[in-house]
Order: C-alpha cells, then structure tokens, then sequence
C-alpha cells in the first residue's frame, strides 16, 4: 500500500505532531499544509519542504488530491473544514472538539454516512498513561460496578490567552469566536468518562464563571455533573485560569469493590497496585498522538475498527452543550445523544 497523502489543516502544534507521527511510521506522507499564519507556514514548510502550501484551504485541497486530512485548526471550524475534504473524497481525522455545536456535528455525520469515508475523533488522552488503563481497567470490571466517576481540566492558560504570553494563540480570545474551555479542554475528560461507562448521558446540571483571566472573553470555571442511564453519576471540573497547576486529574473512577486514582488501584484492605504501563510511543506536548495517528492509519490501511468514531466526538459535544444550555437556564437539561 502507497504511503497515506496526508493535508495538515492548521499547521500549529497539533497538526505536526500529526503529520510528524504519520511520517515517522512510515505510512503516511505530508503532501499539503494549510494554515491562515504565515509564520507557521513557513515553520512548517521547514520540515515537509516538498509540501504545497497555502491560506486557502479548499484550493489545496484539489490541488494536492489528498487521502486524508488532519483538522487541526480552530475549533469553530473543524465542521466546514471536515466536509469540505469528505466532499472531496478525503478521510478525517478531526482534533478534539470533534465540533461547537450539536448541529454541526449532525451535519459532519451526515455527510460521512453519505459518502462512505472514514471519520476519526482524536481524543488524545485515550492513548497516555494513567488514563488510558485506568478506563480500560473500569471497563473490564476491575472496580466492580461503577457508581461514580470524575475528571478535571485544571490548565493555566494565560500564557495562550495574554497577548504577551509565551505562548499566545490569537484565535483563542478572538471576541467573535473564542474557545470554549469546556470544549477545548474539558473535552479530554469528559471524553474519558463517556468511553469508560459506555452508557448514554441523560442529563447535564452545570455552573459556570468569569473571574480569572480578564482577557479571556468567555467562562474560564466550570462545574458539570452528569447521569447516565445505566445509574453511574459523573462531574467534571474545568478551570483555564487557575494560578499554577496544569493536566491535573483527567479520569477517576468508583466501584462497588475498588477505586482508580493516579494510576492505581485501590480494595478495601489491601495495599494499592499500581497500573502497568501499555502505552505505545512517546507522550509528545502531554498528548498521544503516537497512539492516536497511528490507529487512524490501521483503520485507513484497514487493519482496525474506528476507535473513536465521529459520533463518539459527538456525543462529548452533546454533553457539553447540555451543559452550557444548564448554566444559562439553571436548570438540569437533556442530551441529545447520538446513538
């Protein structure tokens, strides 16, 4: 098999570590780079310097004929960016938040299903360690029955979010479009929470607050509880203003006979026993790309099930706009779960 030609869509951290893990597997090529900034571009044109490059997405695109495209730009977009390159016969695979909106996810999901491509939510933290066993230790019943589950997004994210930050990423504060924290962030574990319980969200309560990062123009603390059909309860805690602490607490997790927590396991009398690690590949910039690129080419080369399908993005998306629908109305709300 031909290596995958792969179009990187926002050619900032995550979409190299994209490209740069598909590369070094040996499977995958970098034919195309897209990216708005021009300073980015040309960073990237410094490592894939055969790549065509360019600010208009939809002309790369049926320039270079790509197989697949990694969407990695700003979460607003990544909906019009998904079906502009499913149109064009591309498969996807769409960086957290799979989409904004409930509709926008219908609207991607839709467009896979018709035209038979392949569409893969890149939900990192599935593939690092602690997270990834301890929600395949849930699963397979090492706790007994789940009652509870948690996980936080506790990020400083001020040095994105200051314009003389070290890191500042201006579409992030944008006034028209800013990022959700709690979708692009929070996201991770709440991700988690729905991949170990494996059972439909009914309801969502939550709180939110702007305190923190004047800057920042949206809620940078949220509070979300959850409970799914099957009985498990779950609350998630997102905050991008904190004052120092960062990736804290992504998954824990509750059963009738033992507890998960940091990477261990816990019983009633025995002494913990901490998670062996299974991870594959290198944790790069706190995230598992190395994981995560490399089951999207085993499900392209069709080695593999899609691990994490769109509507597995969707239904993560789903939980958090039921979340912010609870924090304006006060009230718990539905979710609009896609089966």
């Amino acid at each position: 098999m031909p290596p995958v030609k792969f179009l990187i869509c926002g050619s900032g951290g995550a979409g190299l570590h994209c490209a740069h893990v598909a590369t070094a597997d040996g499977r995958g090529d970098v034919v195309g780079l897209f990216d708005p900034v021009g300073t980015q571009l040309e960073e990237a044109l410094d490592i894939y310097p055969n790549a065509a490059a360019g600010t208009d997405y939809e002309k790369l695109l049926d320039e270079t004929s790509p197989d697949a495209v990694v969407i990695a730009g700003p979460d607003h977009l990544h909906a019009e960016q998904t079906i502009a390159a499913l149109e064009r016969g591309c498969h996807a695979l769409v960086e957290k938040p799979f989409a904004t909106s409930v509709a926008d996810a219908r609207r991607m999901i839709e467009v896979e299903e018709r035209t038979g491509l392949h569409v893969m939510t890149d939900q990192t933290m599935r593939y690092v360690y602690p997270w990834r066993e301890m929600v395949l230790a849930t699963k397979a019943g090492e706790i007994g029955e789940t009652f509870f589950i948690q996980g936080d997004y506790i990020h400083d994210m001020t040095a994105w979010y200051w314009p003389h930050g070290r890191h500042h990423t201006p579409w992030r504060i944008d006034a028209d479009n800013p990022q959700n924290i709690l979708l692009g962030g929070g996201i991770h574990p709440i991700d988690l929470m729905l991949w170990a319980v494996d059972s439909p969200v009914e309801e969502v309560s939550m709180y939110s607050s702007a305190r923190c990062v004047p800057e920042f123009p949206s809620e940078d603390c949220y509070i979300l509880i959850m409970k799914f059909a099957n009985g498990v309860l779950g609350k998630c805690h997102v905050t991008s203003g904190c004052s120092g602490p960062t990736w804290h607490g992504f998954f824990e997790s509750y059963g009738l006979t033992g507890t998960l927590k940091e990477g261990s396991l816990y019983r009633r009398d025995q002494e913990p026993v901490e998670l062996e690690d299974t991870s594959t590949g290198n944790v790069v910039g706190g995230h598992g790309w190395a994981g995560s690129v490399v089951a999207f080419l085993d499900l392209l080369e069709g080695k593999a099930e899609n691990p994490i399908t769109s509507k597995a993005g969707a239904n993560n998306v789903a939980v958090c706009e039921a979340g912010l629908i609870s924090a304006r109305s006060g009230r718990s709300e539905k979710v609009d779960w896609f089966y």
